[in-house]
């Protein structure tokens, strides 16, 4: 009787404790995978720091031509970064999905398999 006591100890109170961290864990990768903090502080920022320099003399077609060059690099890096915050929205709500069904299937599953083991029995 005990080693049945030990393994609804385990299946119910000792591994979805862990599969709890492990959810957790998963959401704190998604957070170091896509590098959340870093990619809304550098939003607008250029994309791969492509930046091009307006130089010492002032000449106004080589100033414009310098300043949509550097908005247009701007303009795609604030794209890809969205892009990329995006993903990992995705990746998060689907682990908050996924996570909390895996852990009901598993906290149900003895009772479950004991109701179809009753079933075929009846």
């Amino acid at each position: 009787m005990n080693i049945i006591l030990s393994y609804f100890y385990w299946q119910l109170i000792e591994t979805p404790k862990k599969l709890i961290l492990i959810i957790k864990d998963f959401i704190i990768f998604g957070f170091d995978l896509f590098s959340v903090k870093e990619t809304i502080g550098n939003l607008f920022s250029p994309w791969k720091r492509y930046v091009w320099d307006y130089g010492r003399s002032f000449d106004f077609a080589k100033y414009l031509d310098v300043f949509i060059s550097n908005l247009i690099a701007r303009i795609i890096g604030f794209i890809m970064r969205i892009f990329l915050l995006f993903f990992f929205i995705i990746y998060e709500v689907l682990v908050l999905i996924i996570g909390p069904i895996v852990l009901l299937f598993f906290l149900l599953y003895p009772f479950i398999a004991l109701w179809m083991i009753l079933i075929n029995i009846i």
